[in-house]
């Protein structure tokens, strides 16, 4: 999960790159760091659309996404429970029946947080699980993205690159 890359969106039938997401080398991702916080770059056609870093934690992952001019768009971080120490497993129904494995990070407006439990989020990433055969036998992984309804295509562009670099980060061994 350190090593860095650069992966392009590209339509399939004129090959046009429609953004690419660019992640350098990193430490590993994980709580209560002081530097070397994971980060990415979404950009299409050579201009920077935006940016993605890992917040400071302690228990709950949490990640800032910026615009391209670095101004902070929306705070990026799983549902909690516990006024914010613990992930909240049960946001998206019952883990052991419907729901079971969906591993979701809500999209808030840029400062706001579910710390307290009373926010709203603007949108929703949510890594959610295919058949017991394909999860078991194979890699792929399959996310949904609720964009925020006022959400510029560039956003929602930097938004699909964060749903990228989650699955790199998060579910990628």
């Amino acid at each position: 999960p350190i090593r860095p890359f650069q992966m392009r969106v590209q339509e399939l039938s004129t090959d046009a790159e429609l953004l690419t997401v660019d992640r350098p080398c990193r430490t590993a991702v994980g709580c209560c760091k002081c530097c070397c916080y994971q980060t990415i770059d979404v950009t299409s056609g050579g201009q920077k659309l935006g940016s993605v870093k890992e917040n400071c934690y302690f228990c709950v992952p949490a990640f800032n996404v910026f615009d391209a001019n670095d101004e902070k768009l929306y705070l990026i971080h799983p549902p909690t429970c516990c006024c914010g120490c613990c992930v909240q497993c049960c946001s998206e129904g019952n883990p052991c029946g419907k729901g079971c494995c969906k591993a979701p990070f809500w999209v808030f407006a840029a400062g706001q947080s579910n710390t307290g439990g009373n926010a709203a989020h603007l949108g929703k990433i949510v890594k959610k699980p295919k058949s017991t055969g394909m999860e078991i036998f194979t890699d792929a992984n399959a996310f949904d993205i609720s964009f925020p309804e006022k959400a510029s295509s560039v956003e929602k562009a930097v938004l699909v690159g964060t749903s990228m670099f989650l699955n790199a980060l998060l579910f990628e061994e």
